[in-house]
């Protein structure tokens, strides 16, 4: 099979690109077929079209199957690499076709134990809203593309920013209910050496709440945990006594999943914000759900 070199007069054919990558991961032309929802004979003529641009072949057709080429091989990595980061891109955008969606950026905490447990009641007071969670990067901007709202402990600064004060917070030592009841009466800081404690990673004096030369030696550390999310989970399964933030321990304290240990001092934590662009927002639902914050943490 003599394949025309192509290569300088044209760009690379992207459905012959599409078409050749489901073929070579699903090894045949008519499962392709079926996930791209063409006939085989369409798959077949644009891995012809693409083999005819690389003038390469790439594809042994034997049986029913294909078997991929070392150019084939060498040209997988990269099809698979830039397929991948084109879906990526294309989820990344999809909330601009629903003018009804919500880029919303916040801290984990606050999403964990503030928000979800209040998602249902978002979207029923905003028929079809459609949230995007943003919880695990650091937003410097409302940009009104990447993000409509910003729940940050961190305010804003700019012209065309309105900030306003959301929650505020503190860090509290929660255990689970069988715990809290052994230590009911338990004086602190003597309650502190009568259960095994539960580090966060970068708070490693416990959030500052352990007392100043204290018998630090008797206390039993149980785990050190990076999330803090995790550092309450095990708290609520019985491990220990945890140091977590208030707003994040909202929800399982509600349930009774943990309990508060009243006699362990509580100690300020840095306040909530919730900001939005005072420029004409994407979509209405922005102004719409950044009044709604404010009324449901009032």
């Amino acid at each position: 099979m003599n394949i025309p070199d192509t290569s300088a007069r044209s760009e690379p054919p992207f459905s012959g690109l599409v078409a050749f990558e489901a073929a070579a991961r699903l090894g045949s032309m008519s499962a392709a077929a079926d996930e791209l929802d063409l006939t085989q004979s369409a798959v077949s003529q644009r891995v012809l079209k693409l083999e005819a641009h690389v003038g390469q072949r790439l594809f042994i057709r034997q049986g029913h199957g294909v078997r991929l080429t070392g150019a084939g091989k060498l040209l997988m990595e990269t099809a698979t690499d830039a397929l991948q980061r084109l879906r990526a891109g294309f989820a990344r955008i999809e909330p601009y076709r629903n003018k009804q969606s919500l880029l919303l950026a916040c801290p984990p905490d606050f999403a964990h134990g503030w928000l979800l447990p209040r998602l249902e009641a978002l979207r029923a007071a905003h028929g079809g809203l459609e949230v995007w969670l943003m919880s695990e990067r650091d937003v410097a901007a409302i940009d009104r593309i990447d993000v409509d709202l910003v729940v940050s402990r961190r305010p804003l600064q700019g012209p065309d920013i309105e900030c306003a004060l959301l929650l505020e917070d503190r860090a509290i030592a929660v255990c689970g209910p069988r715990l809290a009841d052994r230590l009911a009466g338990v004086a602190f800081p003597r309650v502190l050496d009568k259960a095994p404690l539960l580090f966060l990673e970068s708070a490693p004096e416990w959030g500052g709440a352990l007392p100043a030369g204290g018998p630090k030696s008797r206390r039993n550390r149980a785990a050190t945990i990076e999330d803090e999310r995790l550092l309450l989970d095990a708290a609520e399964r019985g491990a220990g006594i945890a140091y977590v933030s208030r707003v994040l321990a909202a929800d399982a304290l509600a349930a009774g999943r943990c309990v508060q240990l009243a006699q362990v001092p509580a100690t300020p934590r840095s306040p909530l914000w919730a900001m939005r662009s005072r420029l004409t927002p994407r979509t209405t639902m922005a102004d719409r759900v950044f009044e709604w914050l404010r009324a449901a943490a009032a």
